[in-house]
């Protein structure tokens, strides 16, 4: 049964965790002012915006900014949660987001052609590399698991032996991946470390499915990621044992869960706007980034709140990354100059990303929370401002490697 939004929910383990349950119309009046109320900051900034843009004294950002507080991580929950009522579906969820301009397609593009498992690939091993330019490859390796081959970029270090950073991107999962699109390239030049990214993931958390899905096809990224890639890709760039894994949003939640699931084989993790639990507002955000894509979230682990969720939840489950070199970061969606521009002057597409790094704020708070109660030292910027796109992970993929390379040298 859906429940009313709790962020700091997150923050204190299995025994705080709250779900204040609350009469249907409750959920359908809420969710119904969160409607009207993003529909409102859409349709009003337009005006606003082009108003201030012909002045030329007022910038669209200040417009933006001082909106804010009329779209908040809750509202947007609720928005989301909205679909999820008795009688309705995870369709009517994104239709409801589609029809007031939260269209998914907005931050992730279409979603790409369905995988089709090939029945003859029947084991993991590496086909060769596809691509090179200079130290920047691309590595074909079919997955047994997932019946289809896998392309992973590989930047290798400047030296031998160097160790390795796994590196999870967000919903969209593109070839070439974000990280790579975003200057990785240059800001990983001089660091002696081997960059290792998967690419393929759109919409899965980079977890293993429970069943195939008809959109993403067969899901075993988990194990592609912490098994196959340890085992046949690292012993032909190097022989150092050391590796670390860091991601930004829905590939930051996945690199946290993975090194709370797989102590052993990472010494430093980092999320760059992110969340890192799978209930409450983790639970909202995972729903839409797996149906953005057009999946069926049940595919994955079941019904949200079981068993399997809760064993992919990285607070409740934080005690395994004691001792591990931890770095989080998030904005609070507060825009900089020339923040609309990059947006194209679209104000759906801007407001999605104030709401989305809004509520990776939260995420990001509880998960500070957490680590803090269980004494487990962290490095945690909460940045004053920054919307959830690219321009402010990139920033931040220097400053987490940074703050946890110590780990692997």
């Amino acid at each position: 049964m859906p429940v009313q939004i709790d962020a700091s929910a997150t923050a204190g383990g299995p025994d705080s965790r709250r779900a204040t349950r609350t009469p249907r119309l409750g959920r359908v009046a809420r969710g119904a002012v969160a409607a009207a109320a993003a529909t409102a900051l859409a349709l009003s900034l337009t005006p606003a915006v082009a108003q201030a843009q012909s002045v030329g004294t007022v910038s669209p950002e200040s417009v933006a900014n001082d909106a804010l507080g009329t779209l908040s991580p809750e509202s947007l929950s609720q928005l989301l949660y909205l679909g999820n009522l008795p009688g309705s579906s995870g369709s009517s969820m994104m239709g409801i987001a589609n029809a007031i301009g939260f269209s998914p397609n907005m931050f992730a593009g279409p979603p790409p052609p369905s995988p089709e498992p090939n029945p003859n690939i029947t084991e993991t091993k590496v086909i060769g590399v596809t691509e090179r330019d200079g130290r920047y490859e691309r590595w074909l390796i079919d997955s047994g698991d997932m019946k289809r081959g896998i392309t992973v970029e590989v930047y290798r270090a400047p030296n031998p032996d160097a160790p390795f950073l796994y590196l999870l991107d967000g919903v969209g999962s593109e070839l070439p991946s974000g990280f790579m699109q975003w200057g990785a390239a240059e800001q990983f030049k001089d660091q002696n470390v081997n960059l290792v990214i998967p690419t393929g993931g759109q919409g899965s958390m980079w977890a293993d499915w429970n069943v195939q899905d008809p959109v993403l096809g067969i899901s075993k990224w988990e194990k592609f990621i912490t098994q196959d890639l340890p085992k046949h890709l690292e012993p032909r760039v190097s022989n150092n044992p050391n590796r670390a894994i860091g991601g930004i949003s829905m590939g930051a939640g996945a690199a946290m869960t993975m090194a709370t699931r797989n102590p052993e084989l990472y010494k430093g993790v980092f999320g760059v706007s992110g969340c890192y639990s799978t209930d409450a507002l983790g639970q909202i955000l995972t729903r839409y980034t797996v149906e953005s894509r057009g999946a069926n979230l049940t595919n994955m682990w079941g019904t949200p709140g079981n068993d399997q969720w809760v064993a992919h939840d990285a607070l409740i489950n934080a005690e395994q990354l004691r001792g591990k070199a931890i770095y989080m970061s998030s904005g609070t969606g507060v825009a900089n100059p020339g923040d609309w521009a990059s947006y194209n002057n679209d104000v759906a597409n801007f407001v999605a990303g104030m709401a989305l790094e809004q509520a990776t704020g939260q995420c990001t708070h509880a998960a500070d929370r957490r680590l803090g109660e269980l004494g487990i030292p962290a490095t945690i910027d909460h940045l004053p401002t920054g919307m959830h796109n690219w321009s402010y992970y990139s920033k931040q993929i220097p400053v987490a490697w940074n703050s946890i390379k110590h780990s692997v040298s």
